[in-house]
């Protein structure tokens, strides 16, 4: 099985004012794992993630800040965040986010 899905046939989602997602891969087509981009500018969010989530920076400052630790990605670079995991996220940022199982399973 396999499944093209071309940039046209992104389903674009308004998350905040100043951020937007693009899904790509969703829990229609598999429930193991979901792949989306994620553009924001100036924006702030705490994060308890259900998810095993990794974060891949196409462009801008995407911060994430883990308790007292604080880690700034920049075009490509990569993070893994365990599922479970409390962290801020925040930053100008235009990234790929893939999400195991698919959001929203």
């Amino acid at each position: 099985m396999f499944k093209v899905v071309r940039k046209q046939e992104g389903v674009v989602r308004k998350i905040a004012d100043n951020k937007i997602a693009t899904n790509y891969i969703t829990k229609e087509i598999t429930k193991d794992f979901s792949l989306a981009t994620t553009e924001a500018q100036d924006y702030y969010e705490k994060v308890e993630t259900t998810y095993s989530r990794i974060y891949y920076v196409l462009s801008g400052e995407l911060i994430l800040k883990f308790g007292s630790e604080e880690q700034k990605l920049h075009e490509g670079d990569t993070c893994f965040v365990e599922k479970g995991t409390s962290y801020e996220m925040l930053g100008s940022f235009k990234a790929v986010i893939i999400n195991q199982p698919a959001f929203g399973t």
